[in-house]
């Protein structure tokens, strides 16, 4: 009869294991299907900054800024060349 008793109380020890540890399997793959759809989020996100970021650097883009701020890039230039001592030098 001891024998029983310690066996029903054992058997019942390992179901609520058992069942603590499926509910924590389950939260765990709840946080990873929450993380994924974040990062795919975050993905977007990236990707449509860098497509803005592509669109701003773009040749066109930066001479259109220029002439619009009124910038002489070419006179920069060579103001840049003469700080830097290569006046008077070819690249």
């Amino acid at each position: 009869m001891g024998r029983l008793i310690f066996l029903i109380v054992f058997l019942t020890a390992i179901a609520t294991h058992l069942v603590h540890i499926r509910q924590a399997e389950s939260a765990a793959r709840y946080e990873i299907h929450k993380l994924q759809s974040q990062q795919i989020k975050l993905r977007r996100r990236l990707w449509d900054q860098q497509v803005k970021l592509g669109q701003l650097t773009a040749p066109r883009e930066v001479r259109l800024r220029a002439e619009e701020m009124s910038l002489d890039l070419t006179s920069m230039r060579s103001e840049l060349h003469d700080l830097a001592g290569l006046a008077g030098r070819d690249d």
